[in-house]
């Protein structure tokens, strides 16, 4: 409950109040006019006194006190509740109490704190986020970096390792096409050497006869000559000379 609806419950406690002192004062004012006699006054007071006032009491108790609230109440001779003031409540002066206004304009202050307060955590925590996810970013872009130069090293060795095997290969496709250029040699020069014709000197013969048969020239001389090693026109008989194409 507020302190409106508790004010508001409080004025139409009053009220009721004053309308039972009003009838009060009237029935007194009309016993008085009709000069009606009590029989026994005492008995009416201490009935109103014993149980009207604790039904009154156990209902304010019941369903308007709270505690931590002073209440003040003042009971006539008659045995009837004038009043009942409470410290956040109108005196019956009709002077309004200071301190509600006081408590309410303390409770704003202190809601407005409380209200900025939260704001600044709010935002405190917004930078505090935002912080974080800048960190995040920053990190993940630096491992999207670390992956791509790793990716682009990767290749470079990839690259690398190709360039190698290219080298090697062409090395050896050279050792292969020298393996052949020589075993092509060494087939030349075993054809060659299966072509050389081969002749034994027989009697009554020389250089010139052979070249003359062989060649049908007498400039073949030179060549045989050469082909064997020779340094003058004569041989034997029985030598065997080598006879080039």
């Amino acid at each position: 409950m507020s302190k409106e609806d508790y004010r508001e419950k409080i004025e139409e406690h009053r009220q009721l109040i004053e309308i039972e002192e009003k009838n009060s004062r009237m029935s007194r004012t009309r016993r008085k006019v009709k000069k009606k006699k009590r029989k026994n006054p005492l008995m009416s007071i201490l009935l109103f006194i014993f149980i009207v006032i604790p039904v009154m009491v156990l209902v304010y108790v019941t369903f308007l006190y709270k505690p931590g609230e002073q209440e003040v109440a003042k009971v006539d001779n008659g045995g009837s509740i004038v009043e009942v003031q409470k410290n956040d409540s109108l005196a019956s002066g009709g002077k309004e109490d200071k301190k509600p206004a006081i408590e309410e304009n303390e409770d704003k202050e202190e809601s407005k704190k409380q209200t900025d307060k939260e704001k600044e955590n709010a935002k405190t925590e917004d930078a505090k986020q935002a912080e974080l996810e800048a960190a995040k970013k920053a990190e993940q872009e630096k491992q999207k970096a670390l992956a791509k130069e790793k990716e682009l090293a990767k290749q470079k060795e990839l690259a690398k390792q190709k360039e190698i095997e290219k080298q090697k290969e062409i090395e050896k496709q050279k050792e292969i096409e020298k393996q052949k250029e020589l075993e092509k040699q060494k087939q030349q020069e075993q054809q060659k050497a299966s072509q050389q014709r081969v002749h034994t000197v027989q009697s009554n013969e020389n250089l010139f006869r052979i070249a003359l048969k062989y060649y049908n020239d007498p400039s073949g001389v030179e060549k045989i000559k050469a082909a064997n090693g020779l340094g003058s026109d004569s041989i034997s008989v029985g030598q065997t000379l080598i006879i080039p194409e």
